[in-house]
C-alpha cells in the first residue's frame, strides 16, 4: 500500500499531488521516453498522464494501486500519441489473409452527413464556440479581478501560444515546471467547472459528463 491519501488526492490537495508527482514523475517519464524516443514528447505525455490522473481520481478503483493507475494512464497516452501519428490497420476478424482497412478512411465515410445533419452540426459548433468564448471571458475576468496578472500571462503562453511548461518556467522566472503544472491543473479544473455551469442539459459538452470525467 502506498502512503498517499486517496481522499486528499480526490480533494485535489495540492501538496499531496505535488508529493505524488515528485515520487512518480521520473519513473513515468522513463517509461514514456522508452516508448516514444523523444525527450520533449515524453515530457509532454508525462504531464498529460498526470492531468488525466487528476481528472479521473474521483473514480479511482481501490482494487488497483496508485502505481497501476498512473502507469495505466501513461500507457494510454502513449497509445493515443501513436494513433494520432499514423492510421491504425484493422484486420477483419483477426484473419491475416483478409482484407485490411484503416480507421482514417472509415471515419471519413462515417462522417458524411445529409444537408440537414450538416446544418445541425454547424449550429452545434456555433453554440459550443459561443459558450467557450463566454467561459474564457469569465475566467479571465476572475483572474483580472483577483490581480492574478502574472498567471494570466502564463496561461496565455501555455494555451494560446502553445508554450511548454519548461519554457514558461524560464520565461516567467517561476521556480520550476511543477509550479507551472499546478497553475495549469487549476486553470483546467476551473474551466471545466465553468463549462458545466453553462451546460445544464448535458448536451453541449458531452465529454464533461461521460463516466470517469471530472
Amino acid at each position: 500500500m502506498s502512503d498517499f491519501s486517496i481522499a486528499n488526492l480526490q480533494a485535489l490537495d495540492e501538496s499531496e499531488w505535488a508529493r505524488l508527482e515528485e515520487e512518480y514523475s521520473p519513473r513515468i517519464f522513463f517509461y514514456v521516453k522508452k516508448q516514444v524516443q523523444d525527450h520533449q514528447t515524453a515530457e509532454d505525455l508525462t504531464q498529460e498522464a498526470f492531468l488525466g490522473a487528476v481528472r479521473g481520481i474521483a473514480n479511482f478503483d481501490e482494487q488497483y494501486t496508485l502505481e497501476q493507475y498512473l502507469f495505466g494512464i501513461a500507457r494510454n497516452r502513449v497509445v493515443d500519441h501513436f494513433r494520432k501519428k499514423r492510421p491504425i490497420p484493422i484486420s477483419q476478424n483477426d484473419d491475416p489473409s483478409s482484407s485490411r482497412s484503416y480507421i482514417g478512411l472509415e471515419r471519413m465515410a462515417s462522417d458524411r452527413r445529409t444537408p440537414d445533419e450538416s446544418a445541425v452540426a454547424f449550429e452545434s459548433v456555433q453554440n459550443k464556440s459561443a459558450a467557450l468564448a463566454a467561459i474564457l471571458k469569465e475566467y479571465v475576468a476572475e483572474l483580472w479581478m483577483a490581480g492574478e496578472f502574472e498567471k494570466l500571462k502564463i496561461l496565455e503562453f501555455l494555451f494560446a501560444l502553445g508554450g511548454r511548461n519548461k519554457e514558461a518556467a524560464e520565461r516567467f522566472d517561476v521556480r520550476d515546471e511543477k509550479a507551472i503544472a499546478g497553475i495549469k491543473f487549476r486553470a483546467i479544473e476551473r474551466l471545466r467547472a465553468l463549462a458545466r455551469q453553462r451546460d445544464p442539459q448535458h448536451d453541449l459538452f458531452e465529454g464533461l459528463w461521460s463516466p470517469g470525467a471530472r
